[in-house]
């Protein structure tokens, strides 16, 4: 026999622990709001060492399902983790499985008409041991579609292979007669199309490339990521002076006789994959260098009918060619935004992460070119408002490290973090660290009413300054100091992208924000900061809470708030 138990989301099953936390027995959610849990299994009988099993899940609701598979982390620069062993083996990877059982024995007989005798490698076939826990990941509604309100039972049984049971599980679920209103923040990791063309080793903007690009979007999307990296030209990230990243241009440019023209039907095409993975909002790549925007990206052109790069880091930012060829480029992809409806969809970059010595070398590179970017939205992560109280910036996305001093200087602020920024508990997504302090900062998102959120590491397989690759399923830190900092989605089998446990989590917290969102429509902000308040204290980007089940009931008592502001 095999003991099951249900789990939330937020408790960390490690496969030599018993699990710990109380097993779910009930929640409450809006009708339009996927709910993520977990089924820890074990056999605790004695009977078997190792035993298959199937799923068969009772509901009336839509429900996925995904085997956690876990990453080996080997190093760790993260402190402050007891008693959680910082090395080891840690869950994360969500891999797909079928929910449908297997055909009987009678059934394959009267659909063949013989025996097989051949396994035929389904992959709903399930594992449990007697020295492990094993997980199942489990999704009611994952694509957020209207669910009817009302009281729903989910059961879960686990069936051998004559479909005879072996243990069970159930929960309840409530639906409110109510929606999560639609997301508000704009949402961006950043996609690196030239790691999806070296893991999987095939030509960029191929027809099999864009297959694999749209498995990637939809993971993105699923989870809430509304804008994408466009990168119109190479972006200049990551790159140490000097060198270059693969050519992943999308616009075709041509110059004769000094003269330039630009194609964009590969750029039309991918932002029309992307609009069907549900993300619609764009950003386009940096029109400067990293970090002070001191040079051009990479852009390569048709040059008298040969192709060569014309712009890199021999060239100026502020030079004069540079120039004249940014205000040609940019006045073409006005009329091409204007034509495709996206001028208030897309987001322009001038240079990622200028410091405040290099201010001068940012304002003479913008100088040349602000007057064709007014209208749209223009934004930079920055770790000093300097260059946002100087007009430089007209969306600053703050570092929450040091969004204390952007705090009260506008209406739109964005925000992001990189992988080093966990001083005492600050939110951030790496593997090591406890779950709820990935999705709390949907909460702080809310708190501090920032109107996006940017990271840099939606798939970044490269090492720092994009030397080497390293595969993410067999080495999740890939020179980095901590593991899972430079990616959130796992380049899985046959081209498909699949999604993360800190994915999972980081959505759920992007719905806690539109939770919100819907309470203070509903009761007002103050009923909402009074529940903050009360469960956390004053809004701080440093902290987080202790335990998951701090966080979660928190959620349980919003929840509530919502049945009863409904009824």
């Amino acid at each position: 026999m095999i003991t099951a138990k249900l789990y939330h989301s937020l408790i960390s099953i490690w496969p030599e622990a018993e699990p710990q936390g109380e097993p779910l027995g009930e929640w409450i959610l809006c009708k339009n709001e996927p709910f993520s849990f977990q089924l820890a299994c074990r056999i605790t009988d004695g009977s078997a060492k190792a035993m298959p099993f199937f799923l068969r899940i009772h509901s009336d609701l839509p429900v996925s399902l995904y085997q956690a598979a876990c990453v080996p982390v080997f190093h760790s620069d993260v402190p402050g983790l007891e008693p959680v062993p910082p090395l080891g083996m840690y869950p994360d990877i969500l891999i797909p499985r079928r929910t449908d059982l297997p055909m009987t024995l009678q059934e394959k007989q009267e659909a063949s008409g013989k025996f097989r005798y051949v396994a035929e490698g389904e992959t709903n076939q399930l594992f449990a041991y007697s020295d492990s826990w094993q997980t199942l990941w489990l999704t009611v509604n994952e694509n957020g579609a209207d669910a009817a309100p009302g009281k729903y039972t989910l059961r879960f049984e686990l069936l051998d292979s004559m479909l005879e049971p072996l243990g069970d599980c159930s929960m309840e679920l409530t639906v409110l007669n109510t929606a999560l209103p639609q997301q508000s923040l704009i949402y961006t990791n950043w996609l690196h199309c030239d790691c999806i063309c070296d893991h999987y080793h095939v030509p960029l903007f191929s027809h099999r490339f864009f297959e694999i690009l749209e498995s990637f979007l939809e993971k993105a999307a699923k989870n809430g990521m509304n804008m994408v990296l466009t990168p119109c030209f190479t972006p200049p990230l990551d790159t140490a002076v000097g060198q270059e990243r693969m050519t992943v241009q999308l616009v075709k440019i041509h110059q004769e006789e000094g003269e330039y023209s630009f194609d964009f039907s590969l750029l039309k095409r991918f932002i029309d994959l992307c609009q069907k993975a549900g993300i619609h909002y764009f950003e386009h790549s940096h029109l400067f260098s990293q970090w002070g925007a001191h040079h051009a990206p990479k852009i390569v052109a048709e040059v008298d009918g040969t192709e060569k790069r014309i712009f890199g880091w021999d060239t100026d930012a502020a030079g004069a060619e540079y120039v004249r060829f940014l205000r040609c480029y940019l006045t073409q992809l006005r009329k091409f935004l204007e034509e495709n409806r996206l001028t208030d969809k897309i987001l322009f970059h001038i240079s990622d992460e200028p410091k405040a010595e290099q201010l001068g070398s940012y304002r003479a590179a913008y100088a040349g070119i602000a007057d064709l970017l007014e209208g749209f939205m223009v934004g930079d992560a920055l770790s000093d408002p300097v260059f946002y109280e100087s007009g430089l910036v007209p969306i600053p996305i703050a570092r929450t490290k040091t969004a204390h001093l952007f705090a009260g200087k506008g209406d739109n602020i964005w925000c992001y973090y990189i992988g080093t920024d966990i001083e005492k508990r600050m939110c951030n997504r790496l593997i090591q660290l406890p779950r709820q302090r990935n999705r709390f900062l949907g909460t702080q998102l809310y708190r501090f009413r920032m109107r996006g959120f940017l990271h840099w590491g939606y798939n970044y397989y490269y090492g720092e300054l994009s030397t080497g690759r390293f595969d993410p399923l067999r080495d999740p830190c890939g020179g980095f100091p901590s593991a899972g900092t430079s990616y959130f989605v796992y380049p899985g089998e046959d081209g498909t992208a699949w999604q993360s446990i800190r994915q999972k989590i980081f959505g759920e917290g992007l719905q806690d924000q539109r939770a919100l969102e819907l309470l203070e429509s509903l009761s007002g902000r103050d009923a909402c900061e009074a529940l903050l308040d009360a469960h956390f204290g004053p809004a701080d980007f440093y902290e987080s809470p202790e335990t998951p089940e701090k966080f979660i009931i928190f959620r349980k008592e919003l929840n509530e708030k919502l049945r009863e502001a409904c009824q």
